[in-house]
């Protein structure tokens, strides 16, 4: 995936040195850096990206959304992946699913003999599909991949292609990018809560966030949902996700993601072959490098054409842009400006004022 390749190349992932007191006047060249951005994209100088939003602790420094929206929230692609990573930490909460470390098979009755027909595939757990390391001949980064995403869509029934895929690898060994793994994800919470993974998420999540107007996708002739892409959000309730994080779950008062799952969702739990990025559940983890910018870690959901949400903890921050700059080489750039535009702007609080 072209994204991929690129992200690594604008030095996020190298260890930073800078951490200092905020200064009255890092918050001015912040906001004014965050107003000339958000006049650039109001002037269309930055065709394919629709919307941009900042949020520093309770204050909202960009909150900019192409009109053309309002009607018709943006397609996030994968960043849908880290969203249903938050539904499974609800799903496991509230006991519907036992624990990461239950077996696929036994969660999925309808597809246990395809599942059960190898050892490696018996063994696949929740964590497995969580960390994308199912083990099965599935890599949407490699076009000829016998499990890529593009194949699965072509069938009516996901699941079942998912399912009925050989294995590679064993579970739990190694990182491969799958869409299928998360498509089996949502089936699974959908069928331990016993209700449509849509109506899952409106209730538990959704709706305590006064999130309204979210679309997802579906398969098997409107049967199912679609967990691993293609939800729809306003680009301000996409911001609302990564302060949740942020807040470690919780909204207004209330624990709407366990504490703990955010924490193990957001730890990196495997590395990714030539990438210096590291993954935790369905959540991208990366941290500042370069020298002129704080150290800060980067949890981050990201979706091809240029949809990234990226959570600074040590920054009290969050930035979330939207686009539809589907597999060019310029959906990198909001990531350019969060480092060369946004991230110089912030100085990072010292511990005690966190």
């Amino acid at each position: 995936m072209i994204r991929l390749v690129l992200i690594a190349s604008i030095g996020l992932a190298i260890p930073a040195s800078v951490h200092s007191s905020d200064g009255p006047n890092a918050t001015v060249i912040l906001q004014a850096s965050a107003d000339t951005l958000s006049t650039e994209l109001a002037a269309n100088r930055h065709p394919g990206i629709t919307s941009f939003h900042l949020v520093r602790g309770s204050t909202s420094l960009a909150a900019y959304t192409d009109p053309g929206l309002r009607s018709k929230p943006p397609d996030l692609r994968s960043a849908t992946k880290s969203i249903t990573a938050l539904l499974a930490g609800i799903a496991i909460a509230r006991g519907h699913v036992p624990s990461v470390k239950s077996r696929v098979a036994a969660l999925l009755p309808e597809h246990r003999k395809a599942l059960e027909s190898d050892p490696r595939k018996a063994a696949m757990t929740v964590e497995d599909l969580l960390t994308m390391r199912s083990g099965l001949d599935c890599d949407d980064w490699s076009p000829g991949s016998p499990g890529h995403e593009d194949t699965m869509y072509e069938r009516r029934d996901w699941l079942a292609f998912w399912a009925a895929l050989p294995s590679r690898d064993a579970p739990g060994t190694h990182f491969s990018y799958c869409t299928g793994n998360v498509i089996a994800l949502g089936a699974i919470i959908a069928s331990a809560a016993g209700m449509p993974l849509d109506r899952f998420a409106r209730e538990h999540l959704f709706e305590p966030l006064g999130i309204r107007g979210e679309r997802w996708d579906t398969w098997l002739g409107g049967r199912q949902v679609d967990s691993g892409g293609h939800l729809r959000l306003q680009p301000g309730h996409f911001a609302r996700i990564g302060e949740l994080v942020l807040a470690q779950g919780r909204w207004q008062g209330r624990q709407v993601v366990p504490a703990g799952w955010i924490l193990r969702a957001t730890t990196a739990h495997t590395e990714i072959p030539g990438r210096k990025q590291r993954y935790g559940y369905l959540w991208w983890v990366d941290e500042t490098s370069l020298a002129n910018l704080p150290k800060t870690r980067l949890l981050m959901a990201w979706g091809n054409g240029g949809n990234y949400l990226v959570v600074m903890p040590e920054l009290r921050a969050v930035a979330a842009f939207t686009g539809t700059r589907f597999n060019q080489p310029n959906a990198l750039e909001p990531l350019v400006w969060l480092r060369d535009r946004i991230l110089p702007g912030f100085q990072a609080t010292p511990p005690a004022q966190q």
